[in-house]
């Protein structure tokens, strides 16, 4: 006879929008404030979560500070868990430069060529970022079975959870659109994934 085991459930939050950065400019793994400013956003969230959550973050601090903004609106005291392998793709070089700029780079056109598998100088492939971040879901889904999770991370972070859970290639995952504090839900039941939004 078989038994029911609960489902792990993985509510994945894109951090606030940063500050001071203009449209278009590459922030990668910078350490860059956000704007918590939208309330409506943060309580909107908030009333989408379950209060016994386990909370994690990346290392970077816009995603503990909209973690801690999303948690204030319940007047829930969270103690989130910050994970390296949560944080966005290493950009290297071009970090803090424009898209636009990049084409000032002999580099970028491999990059464009194959965006998914292709290294950015001294940074990381999006690939790379996708093994990084399973490796960390999956210790996760061991640690803390049948539990709900709410991550607060990063759009390539949430980017590389979807292609796990819905078995997508890292060229696949990269045309996932991330909005910023939007909410993407997915369980685990043992080794299945059941995916019930993106980017909501």
């Amino acid at each position: 006879m078989s038994t029911f085991t609960e489902p792990t459930r993985f509510y994945w939050i894109r951090h606030a929008p940063v500050k001071a950065m203009m449209p278009g400019r590459i922030y990668g793994q910078r350490d860059v404030g956000c704007n918590l400013k939208d309330t409506d956003s943060l309580k909107r969230l908030a009333d989408l979560l379950p209060e016994d959550a386990l909370w994690v973050t990346s290392t970077l601090s816009r995603t503990k500070k909209t973690a801690k903004a999303i948690a204030a609106q319940k007047n829930w005291t969270i103690k989130p868990l910050a994970y390296k392998e949560l944080m966005e793709q290493n950009f290297g070089l071009w970090q803090s430069k424009t898209w636009d700029e990049l084409d000032e780079d002999p580099a970028s056109k491999s990059f464009w060529d194959d965006p998914a598998h292709t290294c950015p100088p001294d940074g990381e492939s999006f690939a790379a970022v996708c093994q990084r971040v399973e490796k960390c879901i999956n210790h996760l889904g061991r640690k803390y079975p049948g539990q709900h999770i709410v991550c607060v991370t990063h759009a390539g972070t949430i980017r590389a959870a979807a292609a796990q859970a819905l078995g997508l290639s890292p060229a696949n995952a990269l045309k996932l659109k991330i909005d910023t504090l939007s909410i993407s839900r997915f369980s685990l039941f043992d080794n299945i994934w059941a995916v019930e939004c993106i980017n909501a």
